[in-house]
Order: structure tokens, then C-alpha cells, then sequence
């Protein structure tokens, strides 16, 4: 049986191995170019040329196309389609008591959508620091990532959807969100799945393209910061559980070990509500050691799978929700 530690020796990776997604290389920009965008925060890049480019650009069209398909026909399609009572997948809840220890709060829901804004402004850095021609090489490969990710996922979801319970919306947006949002996609969060791995994918593509160290610190520390800062979203707004955390970063464990590793997940992890006001040092603590517990469950069950999801479909078998104070039931 080949296990994902035969298959990825870290020792002697093949260039296949390192970047699996590399379709053609990157000319490096010249020094002006380099100068005219080093001073920039990722925040400051606008979307909008990553969406005028990335559709109609010969190299990022088809991995754009392959992208939408699954977001549409493995994410978003499923969730209506089982809401009105046309597919009949299972829904577990996924509960803990730990997730009441994160108070609910609506105000976090803006970072919480800027999830999808965080993965495209880095590619509008791209587009500008390597130019179209060559940026867009780039982008591609970012896109066969994520595309990556909602494929994964998918293969969980088709078999178990999982939910949390949500409390009462109490402003316009958070009514907005659970109206375009089922919510029968927890396990794994796609959420924590994609944030982490756009950190990942950056770092790699800072130390290989050569970005200078002003670019790569002030670059790599404001994704990793804003990941984890989206990751805490995701329990405030009870979107999702304490349980789907270990999950999604078990996942991206397994589904690109060339990017991000267990030490990546544990760093995260400790890092989650290290300066948060509303939550206890206490309370901090052992929602830590619990997502930490089950992500380390995952990966050691899983170590000797071909097939990531099986312990994380054990898990669900056996699983006993918690049903929290504020569930409407």
C-alpha cells in the first residue's frame, strides 16, 4: 500500500512533487517593476483587474472554467439541491460545547465574506509585479490549487453534509448570509481550507520567484495574520464548529503536503484567538487543545489511508453532537 509519506519524500522531492501545478516558468520582472509595488499592502491591490484579466486571458481562462465548475455543480448546487428536498445526502450536525465559549458576534461578518477577496488580490499583485504575460502563469497555478481544494471537499460532502446550529440573525447582513447560505457544508471548512492555503501557495511562490525579503516579510505575515483572523471568524459567527477546524487542516495536510505541513497546522492553530479580548486565556486554551487533539487524530489515523476522508468519516459516525443554548429547535 502506498501511503502519502512513501509518496512525498521531502528528502529528494522531484520538481513534479514540489510544484505539481506549474504549467510553464515565470520571467523575473525587472528591478523598477519589482520597486514600484514593494511598498504595497496586499489590502491596498484592487480586485478588479483580476477580474477583467483572469476571464479573458488565454493562459487563466480554462483553470478559471474548471474553478467554476466545481464551485458551482460541488458547492453550491448540492446545498440547494438537498435544501429542497432533491437529493437526500444525510446532514449531521457537528456541535461542540467548546463553541460557546466564542461569543456570537455579527460584527465580524465583513472579514468573514472578505475570504474570497483575500485569494484574488494576491493574484492582482501577481498581474502587476510579473505583468500579464507572465503573471498570469502564476494565477493559473493558483487556481489549479483551489480547484483542487472544492474537488476534495466535494468528495466529502457528497457523502455526509454537516451543519451547526446558528443563532437568530440580529442585523441585515448576517440575514443576508443564511439566506444565499444553506449551510450543509462544514466538515471540512472550506473557509479555513482556502485561507490556509493561500498563505501556503504565497510562500512557496515568494522563495521561488525570488521575491525580495521586503516583499516576502511584509507579504507573508499580512496573509498569515489575515488567515487567522478570517479563522476566527468562522466561530464567531457560528458558521461553523470548533470540530470543522481540525478537518479542513487535516485536508490540506494530505491534498497538498508540497505546501502546507502538520507544523503549518499547529502554528495556525495556536495562533487563533491569541489576542482576542472576548475570549478567556482559559477558554483559549482548550479550544486550542481540542482542535489540536482531533486535527492530530486525523492525521495519525490517516497516516496509513490511501484515502484522506476515512477517518474523518469514522469520526462522523460516531460523533454525539452538542445542541447549544442558542439553537432554534
Amino acid at each position: 500500500m502506498k501511503t502519502y509519506f512513501q509518496v512525498y519524500d521531502y528528502r529528494a522531492p522531484t520538481e513534479q512533487m514540489r510544484y505539481p501545478y506549474r504549467r510553464g516558468r515565470a520571467k523575473k520582472p525587472d528591478s523598477k517593476r519589482i520597486e514600484k509595488y514593494a511598498d504595497t499592502k496586499l489590502m491596498h491591490f484592487s480586485v478588479f483587474p483580476s477580474y477583467f484579466v483572469i476571464p479573458f486571458w488565454y493562459t487563466t481562462l480554462l483553470p478559471l472554467v474548471r474553478l467554476l465548475h466545481h464551485v458551482i455543480w460541488d458547492f453550491f448546487m448540492p446545498q440547494y439541491l438537498r435544501k429542497i428536498h432533491l437529493r437526500r445526502t444525510p446532514i449531521q450536525h457537528v456541535d461542540h460545547l467548546l463553541d460557546e465559549k466564542v461569543p456570537f458576534a455579527p460584527e465580524h461578518v465583513g472579514c468573514y465574506m472578505d475570504f474570497i477577496n483575500m485569494w484574488i488580490r494576491p493574484l492582482t499583485m501577481l498581474l502587476k509585479r510579473f505583468g500579464i504575460a507572465q503573471g498570469s502563469k502564476l494565477c493559473a497555478e493558483w487556481l489549479r490549487y483551489i480547484t483542487l481544494t472544492y474537488r476534495e471537499a466535494f468528495a466529502m460532502y457528497k457523502i455526509c453534509m454537516t451543519t451547526t446550529y446558528r443563532p437568530k440573525p440580529t442585523t441585515q447582513q448576517i440575514k443576508r448570509l443564511y439566506s444565499v447560505d444553506p449551510h450543509y457544508m462544514c466538515v471540512p471548512s472550506l473557509h479555513i481550507a482556502i485561507v490556509n492555503l493561500c498563505h501556503a501557495f504565497y510562500r512557496m511562490i515568494f522563495e521561488r520567484e525570488e521575491f525580495t525579503e521586503k516583499e516576502i516579510e511584509k507579504w507573508q505575515n499580512e496573509l498569515f495574520n489575515h488567515a487567522v483572523e478570517i479563522g476566527e471568524t468562522v466561530l464567531y459567527l457560528k458558521q461553523h464548529s470548533v470540530n470543522c477546524i481540525p478537518a479542513a487542516l487535516y485536508m490540506m495536510t494530505r491534498i497538498t503536503p508540497e505546501l502546507f505541513t502538520p507544523q503549518d497546522a499547529i502554528i495556525f492553530i495556536d495562533s487563533l484567538f491569541k489576542d482576542a479580548p472576548d475570549v478567556s486565556p482559559e477558554d483559549k486554551t482548550k479550544i486550542n487543545s481540542h482542535i489540536r487533539f482531533i486535527y492530530e487524530r486525523f492525521l495519525l489515523e490517516g497516516a496509513l489511508e490511501d484515502d484522506w476522508k476515512e477517518p474523518v468519516l469514522r469520526w462522523l459516525k460516531d460523533y454525539t453532537p452538542h445542541t447549544p443554548a442558542y439553537a432554534d429547535i
